[in-house]
């Protein structure tokens, strides 16, 4: 059996297996439970259009003709009674066409039975699965034929590695009973699936529509909000552990150091050993443009759950306080696929989680904040589950994730890197960073394949937050006459210079102005991109 649809161009953008042990759920470990073309499009699924970003991946669009029978106990249905009963199977559909998606297209382990099958290191972003149309097939009563779309986050070099032909890949599925489907009992029975171990009779061919999503341009991460009130305030959930070596705990006692080593906070404790629930934040300052703001880090680690009175609940109801509270929030532990299964967990056996299917019943606050979900996986549904929220959308959250497997002995350097990027004094003042030279940060070292990206770009400043648009033009002889720290007095002529503005992309500058790079003076290196008029004058 085999089913095609072809679909018009879209265009739509986001790569990375190092060593170590990877920082999946223990039930996820084992399965899985540019510029716009000139054609019009016809993928945009409702409220998750072109919001993510990443350096070393990009987001691509699936779309694919499928069908669903209606069991005998319903073909005497009439109506909207008949209609329900068809969406509601096609509903279910969803789920198993992701399994075997994913069980294609994802990275496997070489523990595996099927390693061999597929894997392109890619994850399927779950909710974006979506019918475009469901009709009952003419001549066949209770047979429904339907289009669904989905969205996947890849290397970007996906299309390069698939079978395609044309725009198209053959995805081969197991024939699927409407029990099977009804109770998902498919996924333990194809665990590992593997289509050369069935007969041909056993299997059904579904050809898949993909192509690249556009990316959405670079930005920066919302300063002005995090910074407005004088205080810059992250926490770090370290989440529990199940291998008997305590990763989690290896992690926590170098975040400590590095927190101090790395970004000069002092800590609230003199050792680790000492470090308590209520011991309060490190500490430092940071010059925002002049304006001294204070910077608190709270650093929260299983074992703590030692402690009189907190246990593991206590665990839970701290991260709970962080994400009503806090201006950024990371956890750094195991997650997958499943998300009613993986979200923040804080112990195994017994297991005491935050599951990502309940992170909209959070007490989330109406500010801006930037959670970071640093485990296997997270884009499948952790950034869509924090949308979900009724407190927050693209213009109050951002939402770092993962595609692909990410590696405990990588977390202390990347959650480091990631804040001491973010909040970069190297030269003694703040020098606001966007998301690529961020995830660019992240997207290297040991955890090379690891495809970090971003989501909710949609509404972020595209000029530095330090720039002031009056500026732009004025003569300068220095760049500290220019105001903010990533603010360049660039040259015009060899008798002429002019302040210019830090950007992201063109859409970020005022009228007559274009964001271009900017070389550094007696160099040929490209520092960074900066407002200049398109007149490439002054006058």
């Amino acid at each position: 059996m085999r089913t095609t649809i072809r679909f018009a161009s879209y265009v739509f953008a986001a790569a990375t297996l190092g060593l170590g042990v990877p920082a999946c759920s223990s039930s996820d470990a084992a399965e899985p439970g540019g510029a716009a073309g000139d054609s019009p499009y016809e993928y945009v699924p409702p409220g998750k259009a072109d919001d993510y970003r990443s350096t070393q991946g990009s987001e691509y669009a699936l779309i694919a003709l499928d069908s669903v029978t209606l069991p005998s106990a319903d073909l005497a249905l009439t109506g909207p009674e008949r209609q329900a009963r068809a969406e509601e199977l096609v509903q279910l559909r969803f789920k198993a066409l992701s399994f075997f998606i994913y069980a294609y297209v994802g990275a496997k382990s070489r523990d595996d039975s099927n390693y061999e099958y597929g894997g392109f290191r890619t994850t399927i972003r779950q909710k974006t699965f979506q019918s475009q149309d469901i009709s009952e097939r003419a001549g066949e009563p209770g047979t429904y034929d339907f289009i669904f779309e989905a969205e996947v986050g890849g290397p970007k070099d996906l299309l390069s590695k698939l079978p395609l032909t044309g725009k198209t890949f053959p995805l081969t599925v197991p024939v699927l009973s409407t029990d099977e489907i009804e109770s998902g009992s498919y996924s333990s029975k194809y665990k590992h699936f593997d289509p050369s171990k069935y007969t041909p009779e056993q299997l059904s061919t579904i050809d898949v529509d993909i192509e690249e999503k556009p990316s959405e341009p670079d930005a920066y991460p919302e300063y002005s909000a995090m910074l407005e009130d004088g205080l810059l305030d992250v926490a770090i959930h370290i989440g529990g552990d199940y291998n008997a070596a305590r990763y989690d705990l290896t992690t926590a006692r170098a975040v400590f150091d590095r927190l101090q080593s790395d970004l000069k906070l002092k800590a609230p404790v003199a050792s680790f050993d000492e470090l308590k629930s209520d011991s309060g934040p490190f500490t430092g300052t940071i010059d925002s443009n002049g304006r001294s703001v204070d910077f608190h880090v709270y650093l929260i680690h299983p074992d703590m759950n030692k402690e009189e009175g907190v246990g593991y609940p206590g665990l839970i109801d701290a991260y709970k306080a962080s994400a009503a509270t806090r201006d950024i929030v990371i956890y750094d532990g195991h997650a997958g696929y499943d998300t009613s299964y993986s979200g923040v967990v804080v112990h195994y056996n017994p297991r005491h989680a935050i599951s990502a299917d309940d992170f909209d019943t959070l007490d989330l606050p109406n500010k801006y904040q930037l959670f970071f979900f640093n485990g296997c996986k997270t884009y499948t549904s952790y950034a869509d589950a924090m949308y979900d929220h009724p407190a927050k959308n693209s213009k109050n959250l951002d939402v770092i994730t993962t595609v692909n497997f990410s590696w405990l002995s990588e977390m202390t350097r990347v959650t480091t890197d990631f804040l001491k990027t973010t909040v970069d004094t190297a030269t003694g003042t703040h020098a606001p960073r966007s998301y690529d030279q961020i995830l660019g940060k992240l997207n290297s070292g040991g955890s090379w394949d690891v495809i970090y990206g971003v989501h909710g770009l949609s509404d972020n400043p595209r000029l530095s937050p330090y720039a002031d648009p009056a500026s732009l033009c004025a003569p300068c002889d220095a760049n500290s006459q220019c105001p903010g720290a990533d603010n360049l007095c660039l040259k015009l002529s060899p008798s002429s210079a002019f302040c210019a503005a830090a950007c992201t992309d063109d859409s970020g500058c005022p009228e007559g102005f274009a964001c271009q790079s900017a070389a550094a003076t007696g160099s040929n290196v490209i520092s960074q991109r900066q407002c200049v008029p398109k007149a490439q004058s002054c006058n």
